[in-house]
């Protein structure tokens, strides 16, 4: 798993648009950012960083904020439709979830299709959530 913590970072490791959402994101933040947008901490803006999903053993990090029944079941283990943002990205190249766990946000991840087409829970949590946020 890379974790990265600027869009600069991710730049280096993922395509062009799967940093779009981050970016478009940055861009309504640019009063709070002090310095080039590329190198503007996750961290300090968002709460958290942005994971990479290399492979199915990876899921085990990406838990949805709250299933409702008090567990938290991560990827690995199952699909769940409580994730705050569940969706594709980069012309269905990857899958982003977010889960919305502080002030300011909260930890994105982004699985490729690679991982994805080898758990069933990734495609399926994207379902669930839309669904469930309608």
């Amino acid at each position: 798993m890379k974790i990265m913590d600027t869009l600069e970072e991710m730049r280096i490791h993922l395509p062009e648009g799967a940093c779009v959402p981050t970016l478009v994101a940055l861009g309504d933040m640019l009063d709070y950012i002090d310095g080039p947008i590329e190198r503007a901490s996750f961290t300090e803006l968002f709460g958290a960083r942005v994971h990479l999903i290399e492979c199915p053993d990876d899921l085990a990090v990406v838990r949805p904020v709250d299933e409702g029944e008090g567990t938290s079941r991560s990827l690995l283990e199952s699909a769940s439709g409580w994730f705050d943002v569940a969706e594709w990205i980069d012309d269905g190249c990857f899958a982003r979830f977010v889960t919305i766990d502080n002030a300011n946000g909260g930890p994105q991840y982004l699985v490729p299709n690679c991982v994805a087409d080898l758990a069933v829970s990734v495609g399926l949590s994207v379902q669930l959530t839309a669904a469930r946020v309608g």
